[in-house]
């Protein structure tokens, strides 16, 4: 659905952030971008959005590209970013309007039952909801827009333990088969039993690409009194060790530890043969 062909990207005066980025994201999945700070994660978001231009390459989505903005992409995108500026002096029922009449797969009745799932009622102003609600307001309208391109940029910030329950259970029950979701976090316990794919982004670079059932079948995530002495990456833990190991050695059972893995990524312990492997078998 989303295809990044040699992609260079940077602001002006600075180096390059992008230089022959590649990347492929089909519609089915929830993916969930993983970066540090200044990684380039939300700039991805924007390419994807057609906010930004490559300097080279190309951004295409379902074969177009995204930049040209067309009517017909605009209708299958909703873009939430990290920081969410709201009308304040408008009801709920009046800002949901104004994105009815932009998407045409809109659907109220998802709409009402999300807000009910978000405790957030239709005739409260704006003004009077917290940023945490704001956000669930803008995942709520996401979740109902009908756009097979949704663009979810630091989602749970500023959400409450309880919302971000609620908002793993609306994504999951709410979430068509022919969308593409792509979260772009940094609290990634948050999206750890939600994503069906990871993409790790360091130095200008995606170091990863993988599907967690993939992960599952190639590698352990373990803790123990001591690490395995064949594990690709270890760290310290108030029982012992925490440890990443190939499966064949050890008998399989935890799912992945998305932050064990993004640490083990970023430092280069997960390279070579595994990650060759992860990558053929992430499509």
């Amino acid at each position: 659905m989303i295809v990044f062909e040699k992609v260079n990207f940077g602001y002006s005066k600075r180096p390059l952030l992008f230089e022959g980025l590649d990347l492929e994201l089909k519609s089915g999945k929830v993916v969930g971008l993983l970066g540090k700070n200044g990684a380039g994660k939300s700039t991805l978001m924007r390419l994807m959005a057609g906010l930004v231009n490559p300097i080279a390459g190309m951004v295409l989505c379902e074969g177009e590209k995204t930049f040209g903005r067309q009517l017909r992409f605009l209708d299958q995108l909703l873009f939430i970013p990290e920081n969410v500026s709201i009308p304040d002096h408008l009801k709920v029922k009046e800002y949901v309007s104004i994105y009815s009449d932009f998407y045409s797969g809109f659907d109220p009745k998802k709409l009402e039952q999300l807000l009910l799932d978000f405790q957030i009622e239709v005739n409260q102003r704006i003004s009077n909801l917290s940023y945490g609600q704001q956000k669930k307001l803008q995942i709520a309208i996401g979740l109902s827009s009908g756009a097979r391109l949704l663009l979810f940029d630091e989602p749970t910030n500023g959400l409450d333990i309880p919302s971000k329950s609620a908002f793993r259970k609306v994504v999951s029950a709410h979430l068509r088969e022919d969308q593409l979701l792509v979260i772009s976090t940094h609290q990634v316990k948050d999206i750890e039993h939600l994503i069906d794919q990871v993409v790790v982004l360091d130095e200008g670079k995606i170091k990863l690409q993988a599907d967690l059932e993939a992960l599952e079948e190639s590698f352990v995530f373990g803790q123990g009194t001591t690490a395995p002495a064949n594990s690709l990456y270890t760290e310290s833990h108030l029982m012992g060790s925490r440890f990443i190991a190939p499966v064949e050695e050890i008998e399989s059972g935890a799912s992945p530890d998305l932050e064990m893995l993004f640490q083990a990524v970023i430092e280069g312990k997960l390279m070579g043969k595994f990650l060759s492997d992860l990558n053929e078998m992430k499509l």
